[in-house]
């Protein structure tokens, strides 16, 4: 799950998964065939801030979403409801990243990683704004620019570099879906691995070399620590989708 900081918020996390992350799922994404992996800069997380406590409950959970949350995998990353599917991929995605980047034997890699799944996450965050209820349509700007929006740039600019490389947009969504993939089996190890095929290898080394040079790790990544809250947002994930929350982060770290 994910850590809360200052507010309950996916983005809010990125230096606090190494103090007690869990359900997570990272990718090393590796042009060296001996190991399957491959390696960039990674740094120490930040510091971690006090929490927004969320009581808001929100609309009333159908039989099929509110199930119990597997512990395993992504819970909703296949969901028929567009709004929890969008969210687990995107939150499912953050904590895959997070933790590769805090705790993966090779926290370089993580960079590489993100590169690999920014089509997905930017898909993501597209079907997010399209499909948010309009229970929570009053939380729209803090939830979407605010709480996720740091997070979405960074996805932003790794997938611009793909194209900037000379990966077509079909293949930049089939490398997006390689992460889906390798994040619904693999969920909590921090060294999954995702190989990128040998068409989009050298493309992909290039787009990872900017990206690493334009963005700190997530580790490392002051803009992803902010005050905002959405609480009526992240109470309805609570109650109506498969997660019940847990993506959103329901672990408290204090000062």
């Amino acid at each position: 799950m994910l850590i809360i900081r200052r507010s309950v918020a996916i983005v809010l996390v990125a230096a606090s998964v190494a103090a007690g992350c869990s359900s997570s799922n990272d990718t090393a994404i590796a042009p060296d065939p001996s190991t399957g992996r491959s390696t960039e800069v990674s740094s120490p997380a930040g510091p971690t801030s006090a929490p927004v406590e969320v009581t808001v409950p929100v609309a009333t959970a159908s039989a099929d979403t509110l199930a119990t949350v597997p512990e395993a995998g992504v819970p909703g990353i296949d969901s028929g409801d567009p709004f929890c599917r969008a969210w687990s991929r995107f939150a499912g995605s953050f904590q895959a990243l997070a933790l590769a980047s805090n705790l993966g034997s090779d926290p370089r890699a993580a960079l590489r990683l993100e590169v690999a799944a920014s089509g997905a996450v930017t898909r993501a965050a597209a079907d997010l704004a399209t499909s948010l209820p309009p229970e929570v349509a009053g939380e729209r700007g803090v939830f979407l620019d605010e709480l996720l929006g740091p997070f979405t740039v960074r996805a932003t600019v790794a997938r611009d570099a793909l194209l900037a490389a000379g990966l077509a947009p079909e293949a930049v969504d089939e490398l997006g879906d390689l992460w889906l993939a390798a994040a619904a089996e693999g969920a909590g190890d921090p060294d999954l691995v995702v190989v990128v095929t040998s068409d989009f290898q050298p493309a992909f080394d290039e787009a990872v070399a900017d990206f690493s040079a334009a963005v700190p790790s997530i580790a490392a990544d002051q803009s992803l620590v902010t005050d905002a809250a959405a609480p009526m947002t992240i109470a309805y994930i609570g109650a109506n989708c498969p997660d019940q929350g847990i993506l959103g982060g329901n672990d408290i770290i204090d000062e």
